[in-house]
C-alpha cells in the first residue's frame, strides 16, 4: 500500500489521549494543571482536513491504479465542552502503567464522503458522546506486548457511555445509538477489554484480540429520521485469550497491498439479541419484543491470507490468493437457545420455548471475494 496525499486516520471515538503528547507552548501550558498524583490536560479543538486519499499503485494483480478517499474530514469538540484527561503513572496489578482517565468525551467526527475511485459511498460520522455523572472511561497503557517488546492496552468502558453514529446519502440519514448498558441491571453492563497488544514482528503488525468476560454492546434505535427500524445487541460477550490480527505486506516483491490473518479462539461467545420497538426510558416494556440466541465458536475462527486492494476498475476488493490452497476462512459456529419473548418478561421466571439451534460448519475457499464500488 502507499499514500501520496495523506495518511489514514483511525477515529475510534474512545479518546486515547495522544494529543496530550504534543509539544506545549506557554498558552497551552495554561491548560495543564499539576496534581499530586499526575496531570490533567484540558483541550478544545476543531481539526479540518480537505481530503485524505489512499492510492493503490498497482490495483489488483497489476490492474489500474485505484483510490480510496475521505473528504472533507472534521474532528472537533463541542463548544464550551472541552476534553479533560487525567494522566497518572501508577502500579496496576503489579505492573507500571500510564493511566488515562476521561470523565467526558465530547468528540464529534464528520466525514462528508467516502469515495472509491471518485464514486461516493455517502457520508459517515459519530458524536453525541455521553458518560454518566461520576463514571469514567479508563485507558491503561503498559510496556511490553505479546513478545515483550511492544505495548499493551486495556480499556474500561462504563455502562453509562453512549454515542450516536450515522450514515448519510443524498440527504437521507440512517442513525443508531451505541450503548454499553445492561437494560435489566443498571449496576451491571459496560465493557472491559484486556490485553490489546501491539507488536512489530517478522511478518508485520500483530494486534492481540482483546479478552473480555461478560460485556455488552447495544445498537439501539436504528432509524431513518425519527422512524425506528429495529435494534440489535451483543450481550454477555466472552472472548477467550490467544486471538490476534496480523497485518502483513503483500507477498510479492513488486506487489502493493495488504494481507491479513485473523484468529479468534474457540469458546468465545456472546448472546445476540434482535429487538423490535423503540428503546426509550421505559425499556424493557410490554411493547418491545426480543429474539435472542447464544452464539459460540465450537472451533477457532481462522482467517488466512485475506488481501485488500483498491483497483481502478473493480473498486475495493477483499480476496485471497487463488494459487494458495491454505488461504480462506474456516470455523465451526454453534447457535443455540433461539427464543422469542416480550422484553419485560425476559428473566422473570417464565422460560420461553426454544425455537431450535444451529451448527454451522463454515469454509470459505481461496476463490471467495468481496467487491465494493461506489455508484
Amino acid at each position: 500500500m502507499s499514500s501520496r496525499s495523506g495518511s489514514l486516520i483511525l477515529a475510534l471515538g474512545l479518546s486515547l489521549p495522544l494529543s496530550a503528547m504534543e509539544a506545549l507552548d506557554d498558552g497551552a501550558l495554561a491548560d495543564v494543571t499539576g496534581q499530586a498524583q499526575g496531570l490533567r490536560y484540558t483541550s478544545e479543538y476543531d481539526a479540518r482536513i480537505d481530503s485524505i486519499t489512499y492510492i493503490d499503485d498497482d490495483g489488483l494483480d497489476g490492474g489500474p491504479i485505484g483510490t480510496l478517499s475521505l473528504s472533507p474530514v472534521r474532528i472537533y469538540t463541542q463548544t464550551n465542552r472541552p476534553i479533560q484527561v487525567d494522566l497518572e503513572v501508577k502500579d496496576v496489578n503489579g505492573r507500571k502503567a500510564l493511566v488515562f482517565t476521561n470523565r467526558d468525551l465530547p468528540v464529534e467526527v464528520e466525514i462528508g464522503s467516502l469515495a472509491i475511485n471518485g464514486l461516493s459511498l455517502g457520508g459517515f460520522g459519530q458524536g453525541n458522546f455521553n458518560i454518566g455523572q461520576g463514571d469514567v472511561f479508563v485507558s491503561t497503557l503498559y510496556a511490553g506486548g505479546h513478545e515483550g517488546n511492544g505495548l499493551t492496552l486495556d480499556l474500561d468502558i462504563p455502562s453509562s457511555m453512549s454515542y450516536d453514529t450515522y450514515y448519510e446519502n443524498e440527504g437521507t440519514r440512517l442513525t443508531s445509538t451505541v450503548d454499553f448498558g445492561d437494560p435489566r441491571d443498571p449496576s451491571a453492563g459496560g465493557l472491559v477489554l484486556r490485553d490489546i497488544t501491539f507488536d512489530i514482528e517478522g511478518e508485520g503488525l500483530r494486534i492481540g484480540v482483546p479478552t473480555t468476560d461478560g460485556g455488552n454492546i447495544n445498537f439501539y434505535n436504528v432509524r431513518i429520521g425519527d422512524d425506528v427500524l429495529n435494534s440489535t445487541a451483543m450481550r454477555n460477550i466472552s472472548i477467550q485469550p490467544g486471538g490476534y490480527l496480523l497485518l502483513k505486506n503483500a507477498k510479492g516483491a513488486n506487489e502493493i497491498g495488504m494481507e491479513m490473518d485473523l484468529l479468534v479462539t474457540q469458546d468465545s461467545s456472546f448472546d445476540w439479541v434482535y429487538i423490535t420497538g423503540p428503546i426509550d426510558g421505559t425499556y424493557p416494556n410490554a411493547n418491545v419484543f426480543e429474539m435472542s440466541a447464544n452464539v459460540r465458536l465450537l472451533s477457532d475462527f481462522n482467517m488466512k491470507g485475506l488481501r485488500m486492494n483498491v483497483d481502478g476498475d473493480r473498486g475495493l476488493v477483499f480476496d485471497f490468493d487463488q494459487q494458495n490452497a491454505s488461504h480462506g476462512v474456516s470455523a465451526n459456529i454453534g447457535v443455540s437457545d433461539f427464543t422469542l419473548q416480550r422484553s419485560d418478561r425476559v428473566g422473570q421466571g417464565a422460560a420461553p420455548v426454544s425455537l431450535g439451534s444451529l451448527d454451522v460448519q463454515m469454509n470459505l475457499t481461496n476463490a471467495s471475494y468481496l467487491q465494493i464500488q461506489g455508484h
